[in-house]
């Protein structure tokens, strides 16, 4: 298919959420940006957090990470699961009893301002990072796609990818994306479960079935050992991770959060994992089939790019380069569009103090100023010109979360109080005591993985133990 077709495709996706977004921002006030007024029904809000759960990052780093680690990826999705659990039982309680709209208002209630003001920072870090790479890899394929023909320069097409998605978003806030995270969601598992049968039928020799190639291809095993990638460190790295990048996370939890009742917004959550469990076994086992349809037809595509070149090679169906384009767009606008709005909810609520009643125009400005911090982020990642971002992506997160994990241990498991901005200093230093430990392991024969994030919130802890005060006996 030539750009023109693509670019058709983009506009008119882009049409059909701006009109969702028309439907739900009318009214709109700061209260239905932040929490939707608390009305979203839970199944719905579930649904569309696999679609943010998964974001870009899976749908294209994923499946080009079987040709190098098989499904060792798996441990870490039943990390996430385990995970999960806490965020239901632990985190979730906590947020509705203290009845917060941004969630690191418990970290002041339980540690003082500073605390609170260090934990949204180091959200607002971690998020700009993460969903920078996430728009990064579906702007890169818009580029090959469209905008190179064109003759568009990168930073063009993201900034137009950008301003599509404030077309829908801007306005509705979170109440525009519980609806339009729902459509996308449905469009990217669709597009993958398409991807997995086309892919498949043109792999899989005649009589065998799916499973059956599968499970016997060398690329099928879940374990490795004496390495970063060993088992158990990828169940406590992911249990960690989906801990911190979920739960101490203002752009997940804001979509929780939307929903009224505390027992809705667990099954929510326990759902979601059970899900993620399902979809990443089928994104894992379509890196399998791409793989083998790569290697027969000659591409020499790997990593980020298999999928999009698979997907839009001559031998398969046209109807898969569609269902491809439209599910990319959709794991990037589905993480996107809630990260600008959580990134605005975090900064309006934690810096600006701005009310539920408060100025829509701050709110505008606000989202516009993350808008344009995002877009230079991009442009960095794509000086950089990495083969693969997944691995890295969870690896910034073990430094930029690190910090959030021990304010909220803190927050949970005591009753003393920090003061100053030694709280910063600690949360600073952390990190790089972790980056220290990470070259140093090596020499004692322990390569650090994705536990790397459990490190640095130990040394926080243990850091904000060391400043902190007992509380008052009255």
């Amino acid at each position: 298919m030539n750009n023109t077709f693509f670019l058709l495709i983009l506009l008119g996706y882009v049409a059909v959420l701006a009109i969702i977004g028309f439907f739900t921002s009318r009214g709109g006030s700061n209260a239905s940006f932040f929490n939707a007024n608390k009305n979203a029904n839970w199944l719905l809000v579930s649904f569309g957090m696999i679609g943010a759960s998964l974001s870009g990052v899976t749908f294209i780093s994923v499946p080009g990470w079987t040709s190098s680690s098989g499904l060792t990826y798996m441990p870490m999705v039943f990390g996430f699961f385990l995970g999960y659990i806490v965020i239901a039982t632990v985190l979730l309680p906590v947020y509705y009893r203290y009845n917060v709209i941004s969630i690191y208002s418990f970290l002041g209630a339980k540690l003082g301002k500073e605390s609170y003001q260090v934990g949204s920072l180091f959200f607002l870090l971690s998020r700009i990072v993460g969903a920078s790479a996430r728009l990064y890899l579906v702007t890169m394929v818009v580029q090959i796609l469209i905008c190179d023909a064109l003759g568009i320069p990168f930073y063009l097409t993201a900034l137009i990818l950008l301003a599509l998605i404030a077309l829908y978003s801007a306005s509705g806030g979170i109440a525009t994306i519980v609806i339009t995270d729902t459509l996308q969601t449905a469009l990217m598992l669709l597009a993958a479960g398409l991807a997995f049968y086309y892919v498949g039928k043109a792999v899989v020799n005649p009589g065998q079935s799916f499973g059956s190639f599968l499970t016997s291809h060398p690329d099928w095993y879940f374990i490795e050992t004496g390495t970063s990638k060993a088992w158990w460190k990828q169940i406590l790295g992911g249990a960690a991770i989906a801990v911190a990048m979920t739960g101490l996370d203002q752009d997940m939890m804001q979509k929780n959060l939307t929903v009224k009742k505390l027992i809705d917004a667990q099954k929510n959550m326990l759902l979601l994992g059970c899900s993620l469990l399902v979809v990443n076994l089928l994104f894992l086992s379509l890196g399998i089939m791409l793989s083998e349809y790569a290697e027969i037809q000659g591409i020499t595509a790997t990593g980020d790019k298999l999928f999009a070149t698979v997907a839009n090679s001559e031998g398969l169906p046209v109807a898969l380069s569609v269902l491809f384009f439209l599910g990319l767009l959709a794991a990037a606008f589905s993480s996107a569009d809630s990260a600008l709005t959580s990134l605005t909810t975090a900064f309006c609520i934690d810096f600006l103090n701005l009310s539920q009643n408060g100025s829509t125009k701050t709110r505008n400005a606000v989202y516009a100023v993350f808008m344009g911090i995002v877009l230079m982020v991009m442009v960095v990642i794509y000086s950089l010109e990495a083969d693969s971002i997944i691995s890295g992506l969870f690896t910034a997160a073990g430094y930029t979360y690190g910090p959030l994990l021990g304010l909220f241990v803190m927050a949970l498991m005591t009753n003393r109080r920090l003061q100053g901005w030694w709280v910063l200093a600690v949360c600073i230093a952390a990190p790089i005591l972790t980056y220290e430990l990470s070259l140093w392991a090596p020499s004692v024969g322990y390569a650090i993985g994705f536990e790397l994030l459990l490190y640095n919130g130990l040394f926080t802890f243990l850091g904000l133990l060391v400043i902190s005060k007992p509380p008052r006996i009255t």
